[in-house]
């Protein structure tokens, strides 16, 4: 469960109302959808927004072209809270945003990795007549074309309203869905942060963080991957140790499952909402069975003073063998530490704490999970607020290294610990808030398992499994 909520959602609160007001405009914002990608269509030139030279790289211009059917001219509204969007590029899975933020009328409208600045939300406001104002929340400006231009190429830029129709927007629905749904899956599949495994024998085991109060970490299982059952809880009686980071209440967090040296692992977390007062925990077991769970106590902490937060584990061996816990939630964002694999704990040779993802405060970063594949190492991680139900804003993105200590680095080029990160995956239509993900490999596959807050049932938080794809340039997307 995602932990900083109760401070950070008064705050996130208070900031929004307070950037809706602006003295620069008096618009009011509405509604679009996010099921399908849409094209942008400008209403003074017939044009269609896109990035130049469909260009995947962060910085790239935004700029008008005849419609060519092409990705770059594809367009996701990613609901960033309080009426507002992100603006979300189906080519390269960076979002518009102002160059350098600027609030100066004239500035150049680019895309950007979503590193949660505010030049990077923006309103829609209906005028009528099917045509919008898309107004940046940073300045209060409107985007429009350089020179109010109608020719092929010219750049789109934040300017003052001041009526002109290079100012109105047309939403084109292209009809192609976003993002494809979770495969089908039923029974008890409310969940929140799963990992899932397939054992030995072939069962599936869910595990999940603690949504039924003194459960500890819980579990479902399956026979198909389809049809999930609950199936009790890891723990026959919660770790005491555990008491001292999350006030007794029994709820652990976040648990991540793996299957090496004939024994499976099970690392979690300890903590409550709003502290760093945490602590992750490890439990091993020879068949994975609920029950069968035997602590091995504390793996790391951190506390008040510490500038991380040790929750939200995951284990990945690397391509040598060498153990690593990736970990950290809010604060100064994700780090690693290498483990002995004997132990599963701390490697005593070792004590270096690896920064490898950050975000600009108040918004999250956490979740993160490493997968190893072909070459790469890539960082899955889940950004902006979670545990909202149908208002929740999280999304999932990742980054990747050749060294499993980083520099991790987004499709568009930039680093992860600079607010980096390539959108893999969205809310769309009643999939809402999609994150708390763990990676997992499969015999049809490699699969990307998280929770989302589904609009059709009030926002239950409910398991998500799709198959992963790699693109030829070792990209992952969700089919």
């Amino acid at each position: 469960m995602k932990r900083f909520i109760r401070i950070t959602m008064l705050f996130a609160a208070l900031v929004g109302l307070f950037l809706l007001w602006s003295p620069r405009t008096t618009f009011a914002a509405t509604t679009v959808d996010t099921r399908l990608d849409y094209k942008i269509v400008n209403q003074n030139s017939g044009l269609v927004l896109g990035i130049s030279g469909a260009s995947r790289s962060a910085g790239a211009n935004a700029s008008q072209w005849p419609d060519d059917g092409m990705p770059g001219h594809l367009w996701h509204f990613l609901p960033a809270g309080n009426g507002s969007y992100k603006i979300e590029n189906m080519n390269s899975g960076e979002i518009l945003g102002i160059s350098n933020g600027s609030q100066t009328a004239g500035a150049a409208v680019v895309q950007w990795a979503d590193n949660a600045t505010n030049d990077h939300i923006w309103q829609f406001v209906d005028v009528g007549n099917g045509s919008y104002k898309i107004v940046n929340q940073n300045s209060g400006l409107v985007l429009g074309i350089s020179g109010a231009s109608r020719r092929p190429g010219a750049n789109a830029i934040q300017e003052t309203d001041n009526g002109a129709p290079d100012h109105l927007w047309k939403l084109i629905s292209s009809g192609i869905p976003a993002y494809v749904n979770p495969d089908y899956v039923t029974g008890s599949i409310t969940v929140h942060d799963p990992a899932m495994i397939r054992t030995t024998n072939g069962t599936y085991y869910v595990f999940s963080t603690t949504i039924t109060g003194g459960r500890g970490i819980e579990m479902r299982s399956s026979t198909d991957r389809i049809h999930f059952t609950d199936a009790g809880n890891a723990f026959a009686t919660i770790p005491s140790w555990t008491s001292t980071y999350n006030k007794g209440s029994g709820s652990l967090w976040a648990p991540d499952i793996s299957y090496h040296n004939g024994k499976y692992w099970l690392y979690y977390a300890a903590s409550s909402f709003g502290s760093n007062n945490s602590a992750i925990g490890l439990a091993t077991s020879t068949t994975a069975a609920p029950g069968s769970w035997i602590d091995q106590g504390i793996v790391y902490t951190s506390s008040s003073s510490s500038n991380y937060n040790a929750i939200d584990p995951g284990l990945i061996v690397d391509a040598s063998g060498k153990w690593w816990l990736t970990l950290g939630s809010f604060w100064s964002g994700i780090q690693l530490i290498q483990l002995d694999p004997s132990t599963g704990k701390q490697l005593s040779s070792n004590q270096t704490r690896y920064q490898t993802a950050s975000r600009t405060f108040p918004d999250a970063i956490e979740g993160s999970y490493i997968y190893h594949h072909d070459k790469y190492y890539y960082l899955f991680a889940s950004v902006d607020q979670c545990c909202n139900g149908v208002n929740s804003t999280y999304h999932i993105i990742v980054g990747r290294s050749t060294v499993v200590t980083g520099p991790y680095v987004d499709r568009g080029g930039i680093t992860m610990t600079q607010g980096g990160g390539t959108i893999l995956l969205s809310s769309h239509g009643n999939i809402i808030g999609p994150g708390g993900q763990t990676v997992m490999h499969d015999v049809d596959g490699d699969l990307l398992v998280y929770h989302y807050y589904d609009g059709n049932n009030n926002g239950t938080p409910t398991l998500g499994i799709n198959l992963l794809g790699w693109d030829p340039q070792g990209w992952p997307y969700v089919r």
